[in-house]
């Protein structure tokens, strides 16, 4: 058990964190916005032919957790955090569930839980997958690797890179190519590394597996149907720091329109690819507002405080900074408790890019 782990079973058993949770209901300032990211919500099955490490939690801990911010907090979607960020009150102990990429057990899983507590979630999608019936390119590399049939792999684009299948890592260093090589041709690189393994792959093996795990555009308009927030995950969920001009301009425009012309209602908030920050990245900054979005989110920052009257002119909140905390299947209750009730033990990722 990790120290963290730790510190938060004492944390729950002295019963300090509900205590914790009701202090922040009676303190004046400032509003400490606690967002929870989610992905995939599934069972931990050794049989499961996709990527193991995208679901967060299992419906059973999903149940319980949604329980929970039931009972010592305040939901609120994208209308009041933005009218936060704005100067609106807030209510205390606001919090909010988002679910990032467009998973089917997003509408088959999820929200099932999610009316049955009574809360609501805002789901950020990546919108050509949904739309070209296409498998997330970390899904198509996880099913490269489980099907391969070669012990390694030899690739030399974009740059020369040997990985064996049955390594541990693998999954991580292919992927991270595509998280940080600069202007890459990711169906390139993807075919390359389906030819280096010996995998077969087609569009109507893809299509196939893509109704296994990616949300239908039916199965989007249910839930905002069943009033959750729909917003964009940009197109094909390229990290934006590795993008020229006009593929950015496209991810994030794009995007939107798609996304505006399916669900019939405005798309305002951005939920960036990968969580990386983008706040000091001015280029970033000025094409996410360019292309008409009121706010953005990262992912394992934290939480965002927003601070009332005179105070909020010296200590603003940033729009586009908008901070989120991270969900793991191995994180027990206690831990999850204990990062909502003590945001400064939760994990928070040092890459800044």
């Amino acid at each position: 058990m990790s120290r963290r782990e730790r510190v938060a079973a004492a944390l729950h058993r002295a019963g300090a964190l509900s205590a914790m949770l009701q202090l922040r209901r009676l303190a004046p300032m400032p509003s400490v916005v606690c967002i929870l990211t989610y992905h995939h919500v599934a069972d931990d099955d050794p049989e499961y032919p996709y990527d193991p490490g995208v679901a967060d939690a299992t419906p059973a801990q999903f149940r319980r957790q949604m329980e929970m911010l039931a009972r010592h907090g305040t939901p609120i979607g994208i209308d009041e955090l933005i009218a936060g960020l704005d100067g609106a009150p807030l209510p205390k102990n606001p919090v909010m569930v988002t679910f990032d990429d467009g998973y089917r057990s997003c509408h088959d899983v999820a929200l099932p839980i999610l009316r049955a507590v009574g809360l609501r979630a805002t789901f950020f999608v990546a919108t050509s997958f949904i739309s070209e019936r296409r498998v997330y390119w970390w899904e198509r590399i996880a099913i490269t690797l489980k099907q391969a049939r070669r012990e390694v792999g030899r690739l030399a684009y974009p740059a020369p890179l040997e990985v064996a299948c049955r390594d541990p890592r693998a999954q991580h260093v292919l992927t991270d190519v595509i998280k940080n090589a600069h202007d890459l041709d990711v169906e390139r690189f993807l075919d390359d590394v389906s030819r280096a393994f010996g995998v077969e792959w087609t569009p109507e093996l893809e299509a196939k597996h893509a109704e296994n795990v990616v949300m239908t555009w039916d199965q989007v308009r249910a839930l905002a149907r069943a009033g959750m927030d729909v917003e964009s995950h940009t197109r094909r969920h390229r990290v934006l720091q590795r993008l020229g001009d006009a593929e950015l301009r496209d991810e994030l425009g794009g995007s939107r329109q798609e996304l505006e012309a399916q669900l019939g209602r405005p798309v305002r908030a951005i939920a960036y690819p990968v969580g990386r920050r983008i706040a000091h990245h001015r280029r970033i900054r000025e094409a996410i507002a360019d292309a008409g979005y009121r706010i953005g989110l990262s992912n394992a920052s934290g939480v965002t405080r927003i601070w009332p009257g005179p105070l909020r002119a010296m200590l603003p909140a940033d729009p586009f900074d908008v901070c989120r905390l991270s969900t793991d299947r191995a994180m027990s209750d206690a831990m999850f408790m204990t990062q909502v009730a003590v945001p400064s033990l939760a994990y928070i990722s040092r890459n800044r890019d």
